[in-house]
């Protein structure tokens, strides 16, 4: 970045450079690129995405929900078919409707348990994680760019939000557990500089950490199914 005083003489310099700054950086980021499933030794990549996660809590039943999802990621390549990428990302997570029943006895003028109720509330769950990713990328076809990888996978809740429809919304960051050790699966497929990019995890660790959390959710984890597209931008 630089800064100059306009003047008269050196005006028509200043908007040619501001052109020619304008112009690097579209070439930047407009590389033609012609992937292949085959890398020089370091070639280096960075690349924005963001996409569609379809998640779910199995163990506590309910309807998946939709969330958004978004990051970056850098990726080196350690041999000709071989990448390690690390990566940083923000997914919502979640599901609706979990159902959940709480039996109430009914007592008579004498204090004797003479029947009981049901009373039956729908759960929905808005959760929101921050997802380090380290990843190893394997492309078996020299002349084709797709890759099959995997890795390890750390969460960090950020924010947990409970609400009963019809009912007020409670903050439950405090009776869930704060992180996560997941091991991701996924494919991605490369187009120009586009990269389409399917992956699946499922958390092997209950998310219910207090009484009243493991009440409602039982043995819940965590299962994500997330559909992005990036924008590979060759670094080196």
């Amino acid at each position: 970045m630089n800064a100059q005083i306009v003047t008269k003489a050196n005006k028509g310099k200043i908007a040619s450079d501001i052109k020619e700054g304008v112009n690097n950086a579209i070439e930047t980021l407009n590389q033609h690129s012609h992937p292949t499933g085959e890398h020089e030794l370091w070639d280096g990549y960075i690349a924005p995405k963001v996409g569609l996660g379809i998640s779910s809590l199995p163990g506590a039943g309910g309807r998946p929900e939709l969330g958004f999802v978004g990051g970056v990621y850098v990726e080196v390549f350690v041999a000709k078919n071989l990448g390690l990428s690390m990566e940083l990302t923000y997914q919502h997570q979640g599901a609706n409707r979990v159902r959940y029943s709480e039996y109430a006895a009914i007592a008579n003028a004498d204090g004797e348990i003479v029947d009981h109720t049901v009373n039956t509330a729908r759960y929905y769950y808005n959760l929101d994680y921050i997802n380090t990713y380290y990843l190893i990328h394997w492309y078996p076809w020299p002349t084709r760019p797709i890759s099959f990888y995997t890795g390890l996978q750390l969460s960090r809740l950020v924010n947990a939000k409970s609400e009963v429809k019809g009912s007020s919304t409670a903050d439950i960051k405090d009776r869930l557990h704060k992180g996560e050790l997941n091991i991701p699966i996924g494919v991605s497929w490369e187009v120009g500089q586009w990269e389409f990019d399917a992956r699946y995890f499922f958390s092997p660790r209950e998310i219910a950490k207090t009484r009243q959390a493991k009440a409602i959710l039982g043995n819940a984890r965590n299962m994500s199914l997330s559909l992005t597209v990036a924008y590979r931008i060759r670094i080196f």
